[in-house]
């Protein structure tokens, strides 16, 4: 849930930025580039994606959706971009060169609750990352499909739907192989709690999606994030 004060940053940053537009497959920022401007999300889905600087291995550590900012950390630090986003569907934005949302970040206060908004949302994704790999695939891919289906999918009759994601890129966000991954989407379908297409994922009740394994005890991740917390473990994610 976004703030008034938040959603009026978003429309100072419309008002010196410009509109852009990308195609499934796209880069939006690539690691390494120089930090020279900032990304307002309109609408679609992005992943994030690391490169692993010893092979090349990549792993997928987080969805991207409207309202939300990318490149900013690059931009503050004046450090280069961190992390690859690629357009997983169509993707509006709107692109802020550097100076202009530095000048807005210190003189505006919807901007800076934006960029508060933005990095508590990381912390999430990031917390979600630490608590998948402490249960079994299966109950990965539940939750993870939960989680995002609630954030970027699409109320049907049929319930949430979730474009755009395949089944390399969830194998990959939920750290196994794409075998594994596919037995686990194969007992779902089975129980009726997942319905795969082309780059889409249908939770006909969403409610049922993790609390029927055994790895998730009905549980949802938020108990799991809190107690990570509890503990004093505050994960950050990756900065773009």
């Amino acid at each position: 849930m976004t703030s008034p004060t938040a959603e009026s940053g978003r429309a100072r940053l419309r008002s010196v930025g410009r509109e852009v537009a990308f195609r499934r497959g796209d880069l939006l920022l690539s690691a390494g580039a120089p930090s020279t401007d900032v990304l307002l999300v309109e609408s679609g889905l992005t992943k994030v994606v690391l490169h692993a600087h010893d092979d090349d291995a990549t792993t997928v550590v987080g969805l991207v959706g409207p309202g939300e900012l990318l490149g900013e950390s690059g931009v503050i630090t004046r450090a280069a971009r961190s992390a690859t986003i690629v357009a997983l569907t169509q993707v509006r934005a709107v692109r802020v060169a550097a100076t202009a949302f530095l000048r807005l970040r210190a003189d505006d206060a919807g901007v800076r609750e934006l960029l508060d908004e933005t990095w508590r949302l990381r912390h999430e994704r990031s917390d979600l990352r630490q608590v998948l790999v402490t249960r079994p695939v299966r109950a990965r891919v539940e939750l993870a499909l939960l989680a995002w289906a609630r954030r970027f999918g699409t109320a049907t009759d049929r319930g949430l739907v979730l474009r755009g994601l395949s089944q390399q890129d969830l194998a990959m966000a939920v750290a196994a192989s794409e075998q594994h991954v596919a037995a686990a989407l194969a007992g779902l379908r089975a129980d009726g709690l997942v319905e795969t297409g082309r780059l889409s994922f249908r939770l006909p009740d969403p409610g049922r999606l993790g609390a029927a394994s055994p790895g998730n005890q009905g549980e949802s991740h938020r108990p799991a994030v809190q107690d990570l917390r509890n503990r004093g473990r505050q994960p950050r994610g990756p900065g773009t």
